[in-house]
C-alpha cells in the first residue's frame, strides 16, 4: 500500500493514532478525546475511508484500516528509513 495523504488527512490519522475517537453530533463530526474536541469535515473522513486508511465498521464508527496500520509501522520502522533517500 502506498498512501499520499494530504496534510490535512495525515493529521486526522494523528488524532485517531494517538487515541481520539471520532463522534457524529447531529450532521457535524469530531475527533473527541476526554474534554478535547476537533471538528472534522466529512469530506476528509470519505478521502480516507476511499485511500484505505479508514474503514467504517459493522458498529457504525471509524477506525484505522488494520493495512493502514501495518503499512505506518513499516514507514517508521529503522529499516525502512535506512534504505529511504530524500
Amino acid at each position: 500500500m502506498k498512501l499520499k495523504l494530504t496534510p490535512t488527512q495525515n493529521l486526522c490519522v494523528g488524532f485517531l493514532e494517538s487515541g481520539f475517537e471520532i463522534v457524529q453530533m447531529e450532521e457535524q463530526f469530531f475527533f473527541v478525546k476526554g474534554d478535547k474536541r476537533q471538528k472534522v469535515l466529512p469530506k476528509t473522513l470519505e478521502a480516507l475511508v476511499n485511500r484505505g486508511a479508514l474503514k467504517y465498521t459493522s458498529q457504525g464508527d471509524y477506525e484505522l484500516s488494520d493495512e493502514f496500520v501495518e503499512h505506518r509501522k513499516k514507514m517508521r520502522s529503522p529499516v525502512h528509513r535506512k534504505h529511504t533517500r530524500h
